[in-house]
């Protein structure tokens, strides 16, 4: 029987491997069970646009109501920020998202929020993983009803994921403001539950999609809004004469966006444009949290308008938990996940593309111009990213290799300090890093980098693949 281990963002297997209707009943009725004494049993359920996300949002569904929980189930394709939401303003006591987020089509998973709409913490995982194993000690049954009964009897009732949400991002928007800059806007879901989500906060101004069909395997393209997937929203932002770009990945909680030149927008740079309009524009003040892998220019920042910094290791989850303990005011990784305290503890790519536009309206400047200031303050890091399909083994065998052969010099410029908090981070004399660790989600070995100066990047990306790859 399948071990079901929760990774940096939920579970996640292969579709008809390990993602089965009998491993996810094993899930949610594992939820049920450890949530079963709780006052409060109202669950929301939401899914992607991924092969069996529908049915399985529907299984859990069933099998929630018929373990007694009160159950909210998307009318149709949702994204994750949108549960995330709906969890925090309706007080429930959870939120099920049936997505692989960024992973390839032949994926899938199940995403859970706790009662803040916050990624569930490895706490709050570990206990459902544990009460699996107990369950099949146990050879317990999965409860499960039928759908139209529950239905009929008000256990299920369905949500429109287009109206609370959308209604919640327009009045935290000045969307009056981004409708009279008259932007041109294209807009890539990359086939994903963002599908139609940014043209309807904006009523439908200016607003032009690609990529917006029903496709299971996603166009032949990886979800994830990093510049590879990105050719086509370039091309049709330069075509078009656009003033921005702007994707989701497949569940809508990531975030990557072009400039109208051309110019790729990467996840670091996105989020040190937000902190300084939120810090700047908006007057708000509190911690900030970042993952490892995630930009000096934060740091930088922070330290000039006077905010703490907080680190994490790779994963949302782990932001999560800090923003909820120091009340803090943003949280964001390098894979575009990006949060604010005024919304919900939890990443959201449709509203932060719209904050992007709403950052460009109130400053009367395109994006290119708007990255141009900031790298006159704050300079301007350079990063690269690559990811290895590599076996269990060969993993293995390069955290032994980083464990016992500690990296001490690339380029002639030495190591100042080692941070292992997750994988191997290299901090060098010049202030650029070089981060080796296994993918939490896929099996990867990623390998990041960040410099002043793109060659400086190259050389460290280079060094680890002619050494471990």
């Amino acid at each position: 029987m399948t071990q079901i281990k929760f990774g940096t963002d939920g579970w996640r297997a292969v579709i008809d491997k390990d993602f089965t209707p009998e491993n996810v009943a094993r899930v949610i009725q594992a939820f049920c069970d450890v949530h079963q004494d709780g006052r409060n049993h109202l669950v929301y359920i939401g899914h992607d646009r991924r092969q069996w996300s529908p049915e399985m949002a529907t299984l859990a569904a069933e099998i929630l109501a018929a373990n007694g929980f009160s159950v909210r189930l998307t009318s149709q394709f949702c994204p994750t920020p949108c549960v995330s939401w709906l969890v925090k303003d309706q007080k429930a006591l959870a939120g099920i998202v049936i997505t692989a987020s960024h992973n390839p089509p032949d994926w899938n998973g199940i995403k859970f929020k706790d009662g803040f709409g916050a990624a569930a913490s490895p706490e709050y995982t570990q206990k459902i993983e544990e009460q699996i194993l107990v369950n099949e000690k146990m050879g317990k049954v999965t409860e499960r009803g039928d759908l139209a009964t529950l239905k009929r009897v008000g256990a299920i009732q369905s949500f429109d994921p287009g109206q609370t949400y959308l209604r919640h991002l327009k009045n935290f928007l000045r969307v009056d403001s981004i409708k009279n800059a008259s932007f041109k806007i294209i807009y890539d879901p990359l086939f994903g539950a963002g599908t139609g989500f940014i043209g309807a906060a904006l009523d439908g101004l200016g607003v032009s999609q690609i990529h917006d069909v029903a496709d299971t395997r996603f166009g032949g393209l990886n979800p994830e809004p990093i510049e590879r997937n990105l050719s086509a929203l370039r091309e049709r932002v330069l075509t078009e004469g656009a003033d921005i770009g702007l994707a989701t990945d497949g569940d809508a909680d990531r975030i990557g966006a072009f400039s109208g030149d051309g110019q790729f927008v990467n996840s670091h740079q996105i989020f040190g444009l937000l902190l300084l309009h939120h810090v700047r524009f908006r007057k708000l003040r509190g911690a900030v949290v970042k993952s490892l892998s995630t930009t000096q220019l934060i740091d930088r920042i922070c330290a000039k308008v006077g905010l703490p910094v907080i680190e994490t290791p790779i994963g949302f989850k782990y932001i999560s938990k800090e923003l909820l303990q120091h009340d803090a005011l943003m949280g964001g990784e390098e894979s575009g996940g990006i949060s604010l305290r005024e919304h919900v503890h939890e990443r959201d790519g449709v509203l932060n593309g719209l904050l992007l536009l709403e950052m460009m309206a109130i400053n009367g400047k395109s994006l290119a111009g708007l990255l141009l200031d900031m790298d006159a303050e704050f300079g301007k890091f350079e990063f690269g990213r690559d990811d290895y399909h590599l076996t269990d083994a060969k993993i293995a065998q390069v955290k032994s290799e980083l464990t016992r052969q500690p990296i001490q010099e690339v380029g002639g410029i030495a190591v100042k300090s080692i941070n292992t908090k997750d994988g191997f981070k290299y901090l060098f004399a010049d202030d650029a890093w070089l981060l080796i660790r296994a993918s939490g989600t896929e099996p990867l070995l990623r390998v990041y980098a960040e410099a002043i100066g793109l060659p400086r990047v190259k050389q460290l990306l280079e060094f680890a693949r002619a050494r471990f790859m």
